[in-house]
């Protein structure tokens, strides 16, 4: 079996946008600078812009070309972590709080989306937990009672029903939430930072921050284009947050994700799904090609550590490809068609930071996203964009906000 040895993520080489045009002259100042240009970075710019707040964007790549760019194209409602988990480690009543932020967060894009008339394949349907052994069951079967006690909309398939959904025979139950989206966050992206242009938002794709450095008047960031002076800056900069923070190093860890996508194949499928305790995830889009990510387990790192997304990883591509061929006999002669790399950012407890560093006024933060930044990125820009402003109507949940826990140490 041939391997690719690099990465082409399917979002950012099907794009049909045009490029923001890309001025050369850094503004000398800018009353905020957000720094990074994914979901989070160009939301937040949006929101800012919409407050009226003259605000500058850089990006060190191009638009969308971290994780939003190159992840599994899932729009996960829910918390992190499975529900009981969550509610062991957080409790219920944030637990739900977790729930609603990133239902609000969803539905907010919608309406963005329909707003603007931003073509980016958002679709709405089911989300299927799929269990492959008898333990994953059982855990899968706890959940179930779990959730429905506290009367959120849930079903169970057993054995038989979930052969029959899934024309596979190798998983065991499901848990089936009603409530999941599928995007092409690429392109969700680049219609966000057009009408972000279109509210007054300047937006530097290649340009890279080297240095933010704090003074009386505000801050200095040097760039690879030159200085400019700001009052506020946001860090959008998830996996490489450490870069410009440093102390953050041992709490937003890289995570190097892996993911392919098959050629066109008939419909499989009418919901989305992740197997495995989370390892694997995949979509059927609207044109009926495969999106299939995980196995990174089967890495000798386990992709922990890692941020270069110009590489392919072969373990995890065998898995990718195996896992696909014996699961599901209608795709053993598909066609894979992409193969691609990205970078996502993990915290110890699995939850993002959002708001402003402790003990920094002026400086704010929305990263870590443990791979489910895409239900949260538009809502966290909004909130942070009400922060900066002074307007603050969006609560962030404790279990998010920046100050936290293992946050609250010398940042």
């Amino acid at each position: 079996m041939n391997f690719q040895t690099s990465s082409q993520s399917f979002w950012l080489a099907n794009l049909e946008l045009p490029p923001l045009p890309d001025s050369q002259d850094l503004p000398t100042s800018s009353d905020v600078v957000v720094i990074g240009g994914g979901l989070t970075g160009v939301s937040t710019a949006y929101w800012l812009s919409s407050l009226g707040i003259q605000t500058t964007l850089l990006e060190r790549g191009n638009l969308s070309s971290g994780a939003t760019g190159r992840n599994g194209g899932h729009v996960v409602i829910g918390p992190n972590q499975n529900f009981g988990e969550s509610v062991q480690n957080v409790g219920l009543e944030e637990t739900l709080a977790l729930w609603a932020f990133t239902q609000q967060s969803t539905e907010l894009m919608r309406q963005f989306v329909e707003d603007h008339n931003i073509l980016c394949d958002l679709h709405f349907n089911q989300w299927v937990t799929l269990a492959l052994t008898p333990e994953q069951a059982s855990a899968l079967q706890e959940n179930y009672s779990l959730m429905a006690a506290h009367n959120l909309a849930i079903d169970l398939w057993n054995k038989a029903e979930v052969d029959k959904q899934t024309h596979s025979s190798v998983f065991q139950a499901a848990l089936v939430e009603p409530q999941h989206a599928q995007i092409w966050p690429a392109k969700l992206v680049l219609g966000m930072a057009q009408v972000a242009s279109q509210k007054g938002a300047t937006i530097y794709p290649a340009t890279n921050v080297e240095a933010v450095k704090r003074h009386s008047g505000g801050f200095t960031l040097q760039t690879s284009r030159g200085a400019i002076q700001t009052q506020s800056v946001v860090y959008a900069t998830n996996a490489f947050t450490h870069h410009l923070l440093p102390n953050f190093k041992s709490i937003i860890t890289p995570v190097r994700g892996q993911v392919i996508a098959t050629e066109p194949v008939p419909r499989l499928w009418d919901f989305d799904w992740l197997a495995n305790d989370g390892y694997e995830y995949a979509i059927q889009r609207p044109d009926g090609r495969i999106v299939f990510g995980g196995m990174r387990w089967r890495s000798p790192t386990r992709e922990i550590g890692t941020e270069d997304a110009t590489v392919i990883e072969p373990n995890v591509s065998q898995g990718l490809r195996g896992f696909l061929c014996e699961a599901f006999a209608p795709l053993r002669e598909a066609k894979i068609e992409y193969e691609w790399t990205g970078i996502m950012g993990y915290t110890p407890d699995e939850n993002p930071l959002i708001g402003e560093l402790p003990g920094q006024p002026g400086e704010y933060l929305a990263a870590g996203y443990t791979g489910h930044g895409m239900s949260v990125g538009f809502l966290a820009g909004k909130a942070l964009a009400e922060m900066i402003a002074g307007q603050q109507q969006t609560p962030i949940p404790k279990a998010y906000r920046s100050d936290r826990g293992f946050a609250s140490v010398a940042i």
